[in-house]
């Protein structure tokens, strides 16, 4: 993975996304859902349960895209009733997911990711994660 940015500089670009009005968490995840960065004011379980969330969300999204030949996934938005979950890529293997209010102006958050992953372009790009398990069976894997 290469870092442009210390783990300390990518918590505080978050806090400042979360600065946005109506913006409650912002999390950095890699693509098997685990987190890479969290915003300060996110807990550490809520913040593995949304990472996890998330990266499922953009998975399935990727899944149909691929079915109907959609292309590649850039936004995944889902309305609850009180919040509103943005999902979107953010490097090869990382993904940005924002939790807002309801009342968020939608517009100012995608722009607001769009400048974050800009932002912290290189960091993102976290390595896939691969299960040794996986791998023990492989010719020329060590035992």
């Amino acid at each position: 993975m290469t870092h442009s940015a210390s783990q300390n500089d990518l918590t505080w670009i978050l806090d400042d996304l979360v600065e946005v009005p109506d913006v409650v968490y912002a999390v950095v995840l890699s693509t098997d859902g685990l987190i890479v960065q969290k915003s300060t004011s996110l807990p550490q379980d809520a913040g593995e349960l949304l990472a996890a969330g998330a990266s499922s969300l953009h998975s399935i999204a990727a899944g149909m895209g691929r079915r109907f030949d959609s292309g590649p996934v850039q936004q995944v938005i889902i309305e609850y009733e009180g919040r509103t979950l943005f999902v979107a890529a953010a490097g090869q293997n990382a993904r940005l997911a924002v939790l807002c209010e309801q009342s968020v102006d939608m517009g100012t958050v995608a722009y607001e990711m769009s400048r974050l992953v800009t932002r912290i372009g290189d960091y993102l790009g976290s390595e896939a994660r691969l299960d040794p398990a996986l791998l023990a069976d492989r010719p020329g894997s060590k035992p």
